[in-house]
């Protein structure tokens, strides 16, 4: 059903080229559901993308049932895609328009393949059903939740019947109970013979899938079977095959070359030369110390908070209290108030009854002027969807948050910041062309520069893989020893199991 052979994809970064894709390969059967594995910045959206059509290739062949995609023009490719695709993006609220509400939404593919109005409508409440979120059919899309929009915008991936569905990290901000049903609607939908393939990083996703693979420097690596211990090396259509590193270290040194022989019907590798292992660098300092109360007093105190909007409730009489050096993480399904209570700790929103303080001060006491001046100087907020500029580089989007607070930070402790978060190689990168897992790193840079007193952030490990979750954790460890208040809504048992506290919502 799919055959990506041989494709080669490059994004301009500054003077010089990045190579996203380097021949990879890829194949699909009808009814078949992959996971494409790899690390961040592995190609993995990128690939997502040439099966679409969105991202032209350098080189190779796309052929999506026997259509050529690569070959298509604007006119072909947007009918073909309006037919035969269905696509859920990292970021769902890019799959959702503001002026149409749930339903509308969700029917909207099947209006443009030529449905009228009420049949439409009505397949699309069925698809709204099976992920129960038939209550939600009238509702405004800007009032979801970020669960809420994910399988709002997965319904409206499906609702009309596509032979192929592509799902980049649909169930990163989910529960335990809303990624199982989205992992439901997708095995249904693969049982009537439609194509899934599945970017993400979640565990989860091996109970669903029949085949994984495994991107790795933007070309196919690894296959194996969820459930079999078995990975297999795969060889590319030029016959390359990627060696994991972890099996090229011998005697404590990185093998530089090898020999190769075949023999009895396979391939054996023999180290030509030994390079002795560099000393390990000395850790990084970090890129500023955080400004804090020199006692124990409380950064911020909830008191009998009340907060919901429209006709809903969220939660009421919640009382919270952030001191110097804790760790609070937020749990609870999807649309419980998670990021909502963030939005109030920040002072974005206000509760429907109750207090708020942060640094001694309510925020119900300050205008919008004093409120932008006050959580500059006490809180840096990372929300679910990076904030970036996009034209900037890494290092540039760094300095600039730092200097938006006042502050000047030294280039080595930038460059220390962001080697810690795995992105020194991306440093002098526009960050308009790193894969998501980076941007979500290279805002994480951009809040703990701020030095601020009190860190919130929202599923910050979503599109992480294992490596990069590890140092966003291990980052905002680093930022409670130096004293800051970390405040973090998550379902990564990653950055669950190192919270002080959990709040269950």
């Amino acid at each position: 059903m799919v055959e990506v052979t041989d494709v080669f994809v490059a994004y301009r970064s500054g003077a010089e080229p990045v190579m996203a894709l380097r021949g990879a390969d890829l194949t699909l059967a009808a009814g078949e559901r992959l996971l494409v594995a790899g690390p961040n910045g592995s190609g993995k959206s990128t690939l997502l993308r040439v099966v679409t059509g969105d991202q032209p290739v350098l080189a190779g062949r796309v052929e999506v049932g026997g259509a050529a995609v690569h070959a298509m023009d604007a006119g072909e490719r947007r009918r073909w895609r309006a037919r035969a695709l269905g696509f859920v993006d990292q970021h769902a609220r890019r799959n959702l328009l503001p002026e149409l509400d749930v339903r509308d939404n969700v029917a909207l593919q099947l209006r443009l393949t030529g449905t009228r109005t009420a049949p439409a409508r009505a397949r699309a409440q069925q698809t709204l059903d099976r992920l129960g979120l038939g209550h939600l059919a009238r509702a405004d899309v800007r009032r979801l939740s970020g669960g809420e929009a994910q399988r709002v915008a997965l319904c409206a991936a499906v609702a009309h019947g596509p032979a192929l569905v592509l799902a980049d990290e649909p169930t990163g901000e989910l529960d335990e109970d809303a990624a199982h049903q989205v992992y439901g609607l997708l095995e249904a939908v693969a049982a009537e013979g439609t194509g899934v393939i599945l970017v993400s990083h979640d565990p989860r996703s091996d109970a669903f899938v029949d085949r994984a693979v495994r991107l790795r420097d933007g070309r196919l690596a690894e296959e194996w079977v969820p459930g079999r211990t078995a990975v297999t090396q795969v060889a590319d259509s030029r016959g390359w095959v990627r060696v994991p590193g972890e099996l090229l270290t011998t005697g404590g040194g990185r093998t530089a070359s090898w020999t190769a022989r075949a023999d009895a019907g396979g391939l054996i590798l023999h180290p030509a030369a030994v390079t002795p292992a560099a000393a390990p660098a000395a850790a990084p300092s970090s890129a500023a110390a955080t400004a804090v109360p020199a006692s124990g007093a409380a950064l911020v105190e909830l008191v009998a908070v009340d907060a919901g909007w429209g006709g809903r409730t969220l939660f009421t009489g919640l009382d919270l209290t952030l001191r110097p050096g804790s760790w609070t993480a937020l749990r609870g399904p999807s649309g419980s108030g998670k990021s909502t209570l963030l939005t109030l700790v920040a002072g974005l929103t206000d509760p429907r009854g109750g207090r708020v303080t942060v640094g001694g001060t309510a925020w119900a006491a300050l205008d919008r002027e004093a409120r932008a001046d006050h959580r500059r100087r006490w809180l840096a907020h990372g929300l679910q969807r990076a904030n970036l500029v996009e034209t900037m580089t890494v290092a540039e989007n760094v300095d600039l948050a730092a200097s938006l607070r006042g502050r000047v930070v030294e280039d080595a402790k930038v460059e220390a910041l962001v080697a810690r978060l795995g992105l020194a190689a991306q440093r002098g990168t526009p960050t308009g062309v790193l894969s998501g897992g980076e941007r979500q790193r290279a805002s994480l840079a951009r809040v703990l520069v701020s030095g601020a007193p009190v860190l919130v952030l929202d599923e910050p490990t979503s599109q992480q893989d294992d490596v990069s979750a590890a140092r966003v954790v291990a980052a905002l460890e680093g930022a409670t020893r130096a004293g800051a208040a970390v405040l973090v809504a998550s379902h990564d048992p990653v950055v669950l199991e190192r919270a002080d506290v959990t709040l269950e919502l």
